[in-house]
């Protein structure tokens, strides 16, 4: 029995992969060194939650603006408008600073600026590989993807804090710059999208399959609560990394040097998580997979807060878990979205997941302040469970209902065929019976 292959990564996809593996690396290697300029210059941690701040507030703000021009201009070239005004700002913070600038007002105002062009960067980028990526490799691109993310995050931690003590944190700034124009010449020679790009057969079929779903279903899909699922991996990147540091500080009596080592055991374990993801997916389907990771995380996210050395076992494999939580919960929302409104959907869910990890940490660290950190490693873990657990029990529900639809729109065409039949009948006989007579003469 001969099996038809997957279709081969195509440019786009060769060329997007290391553009985001640079970009997190360039992006990671940028907040360490402003957060370290910022402390070093303030001394207070305030000064750093500030910084946070200046980076949240215009993705929050802009990000719905921002999707919905995606979706109306050049995706590739916004993307590479958003990289060469990273790039600008990133150059123009050590020059500030050789003018004699402040060190805290030049890292406000140049993270400010970052932001905004990462809030253009995320919907131009998502809206051009759901544009360019054939839906067929979707999944799989996703999971190379996280690796590059993971691995680009995992590689500015580990080099920032080495650079810094090397060279200083200026010539970091102007290797972040040159990160940003990399990604830019990467995006430059993805190409413009061929008019009336072809599609092959096997696509056109999936799609002309899921229109006709859609149709028979009469409902539309159910991105709102996609994008919930995926919004759950926002609400642990901010919360996580906040009750973590508390934990090892505090709660572990230990020194930083642990939480550098607590990062790099998360790097690695998720640099597994796209094979892992591939295992699982293979015997489930999308949003079980997801699921089952968010489910399997929050258990292990529970048993980090029982020892420092418990931590450092369980912390690989609770990346594992998240990341193929977020890879399954990333692909569903891109193959749900229509083409021509993707940037708005990635826009919406990255300005309203920014927002729900930003009260998210605000609640749980009250209910630190008031107990203990290991209660916010609990309520984090809890929050998961019920969020996902909820979101894909409903997502199940309308996947039930939509095959009802089909099977009731399937019933009616079955039942108007006999019908149709038997109204044709009578009216074939006379026209039958008929012919015989027009042989008779008109005249005796």
């Amino acid at each position: 029995m001969s099996t038809i292959a997957p279709p081969r990564p195509n440019r786009a996809e060769r060329l997007l992969i290391p553009a985001t593996f640079i970009t997190n690396l360039g992006n990671g290697i940028q907040l360490t060194a402003a957060s370290y300029l910022v402390f070093t210059e303030a001394n207070t941690m305030l000064a750093v939650s500030w910084l946070m701040i200046a980076v949240t507030i215009p993705q929050v703000a802009l990000s719905l603006f921002f999707g919905k021009l995606a979706d109306r201009f050049d995706r590739r070239t916004l993307a590479m408008v958003s990289d060469l005004a990273s790039a600008a700002a990133a150059i123009g913070l050590p020059v500030w600073l050789l003018l004699g600038g402040n060190p805290s007002t030049v890292s406000y105002v140049a993270s400010f600026i970052l932001s905004i062009s990462a809030a253009l960067f995320f919907p131009a980028s998502n809206a051009l590989i759901k544009e360019r990526i054939p839906e067929s490799r979707l999944a799989q691109f996703n999971g190379n993807a996280e690796i590059a993310i993971q691995a680009g995050t995992l590689a500015s931690a580990a080099l920032g804090g080495w650079v810094i003590v090397w060279v200083g944190t200026t010539s970091l700034f102007y290797f972040n710059a040159i990160t940003f124009l990399l990604s830019a010449a990467l995006l430059f020679f993805i190409g413009r999208r061929p008019a009336g790009q072809a599609v092959s057969a096997p696509e056109a079929a999936a799609k002309a399959a899921a229109a006709a779903k859609a149709a028979a279903s009469g409902t539309r899909p159910p991105l709102a609560r996609l994008a919930l699922l995926y919004i759950i991996g926002n609400i642990v990147i901010i919360v996580g990394n906040s009750i973590m540091l508390v934990l090892v500080i505090d709660g572990f009596k230990s020194n930083a040097g642990y939480l550098g080592i607590v990062d790099a055991l998360f790097g690695i374990g998720a640099l597994f998580a796209a094979w892992a993801f591939k295992k699982i997916s293979s015997k489930a389907t999308v949003l079980k997979t997801a699921l089952i990771g968010y489910l399997a995380f929050a258990v292990l996210l529970s048993m980090e807060s029982i020892h420092l050395y418990a931590m450092m076992a369980v912390i690989p494999f609770a990346a594992i878990a998240f990341c193929v939580a977020r890879i399954s919960a990333r692909t569903a929302l891109m193959s749900a979205a229509p083409e021509e409104k993707t940037g708005f959907v990635f826009g919406a869910t990255n300005a309203f997941g920014l927002a729900a990890g930003t009260t998210a940490v605000v609640l749980i660290s009250l209910l630190v302040d008031s107990t203990n950190v290991k209660n916010g490693f609990y309520a984090l873990s809890a929050l998961v469970v019920v969020i996902a657990t909820l979101t894909v029990i409903s997502l199940r529900q309308h996947d039930r209902e939509v095959a009802a639809a089909e099977a009731a729109a399937a019933a009616v065409e079955t039942v108007s065929e006999p019908v149709a039949a038997t109204v044709s009948e009578p009216v074939a006989e006379p026209v039958a019976a008929a012919a015989p007579a027009e042989a008779v003469p008109a005249k005796v």
